[in-house]
């Protein structure tokens, strides 16, 4: 079943899932564009395939690969943002990610029903987290690079530092960009689009709690000059934790009020024996601290398996399959 949240009603509704979808196989990732969710999908046999699915009409279609798909594969959909008109203009990229020497990428044309490979090296020093951005048809993802030196002191180990900023995937030029540095370096740092032109960050400080909440200047004209400013910031000990370990479902959420966001998170919780409850909690959260919390969902399960997966932001759109 496929659960719905409003995030301004706080109303859940659920739909059935499209026969695709449905075991043996079920799906891993997804990723965002105009209403349309591009789906990874695998069994329990590491078998693979990715589809295009529209949650509002039902629609659904199968994408073949040009190649085996791995684990490793990261995807964006997008579409030429130059062009009057995005019939059939909507293309897929795909490409891997920071686990060994990779020569290039492909893009998916649903024009032409073909994938074509582009030449040229997708930095190996670079990874970037599994969830991205649709924005003005472009995708956007954030990256770190890992850069080693040597410190003064020949006693002490090599240090690593950290590079921390958003990659972006320019769909009508087919080439990757960096387009500016993250404010701040917390490990939680969450990407999420705003007013539909630009880039938000939800940071939280995995110690203190401490909340950020960034937006960037608008993108487009190449993404060139792009930064964030602060929308809002707070602390407290009262602050929920967003994200209950590294290795956990990063939290889902939007903008509905000026200074004001809606946050969807899974929270684990100890119970009788040796049960794990889990639980997905609706906040609302602003610049003067928590202003609602409401449990949307609780499971008893014997490991921490359903605290990896919580849910994507979607916006429901007629637009019909590429």
């Amino acid at each position: 079943m496929v659960q719905t949240m409003d995030p301004v009603t706080r109303t859940r509704s659920v739909s059935p899932i499209p026969s695709e979808f449905r075991p043996p196989y079920e799906i891993d990732t997804m990723v965002h564009c105009d209403g349309l969710m591009l789906c990874k999908c695998a069994d329990s046999m590491k078998q693979r395939f990715i589809a295009l699915w529209n949650p509002v009409t039902r629609k659904t279609r199968l994408v073949e690969p040009a190649e085996i798909l791995t684990s490793s594969d990261y995807y964006g959909i997008g579409y030429n943002s130059k062009k009057k008109t995005r019939d059939d203009g909507y293309k897929i990229v795909r490409f891997t990610c920071g686990l060994f020497e990779f020569e290039g990428y492909e893009i998916y044309e649903f024009e032409t029903g073909s994938w074509k490979s582009i030449g040229g090296k997708v930095d190996v020093d670079v990874k970037v987290t599994c969830k991205c951005v649709s924005v003005l048809g472009n995708m956007y993802w954030v990256a770190y690079r890992v850069e080693e030196g040597e410190d003064d002191d020949d006693e002490e180990d090599d240090e690593e530092d950290v590079e921390v900023f958003i990659r972006g995937f320019d769909f009508s030029e087919e080439t990757f960009k960096d387009i500016c540095f993250c404010p701040t370096s917390y490990v939680n740092s969450h990407l999420a689009s705003f007013n539909g032109d630009s880039l938000s960050l939800l940071q939280q400080d995995q110690a203190s709690r401490q909340i950020e909440v960034w937006v960037s200047s608008k993108l487009g004209d190449g993404d060139g000059d792009v930064s964030f400013s602060k929308y809002f910031s707070l602390s407290g000990p009262d602050l929920p934790a967003l994200r209950v370990n590294l290795n956990a479902a990063r939290p889902v959420y939007c903008f509905v009020k000026p200074k004001s966001v809606i946050v969807w998170c899974v929270g684990v919780e100890l119970g009788e024996g040796d049960k794990v409850c889990s639980c997905c909690t609706l906040y609302e959260i602003d610049e003067d601290g928590l202003k609602s919390k409401r449990e949307t969902e609780r499971d008893n399960v014997r490991d921490y398996s359903r605290a990896f997966v919580c849910g994507y932001v979607y916006i429901p759109s007629l637009v019909p399959l590429p």
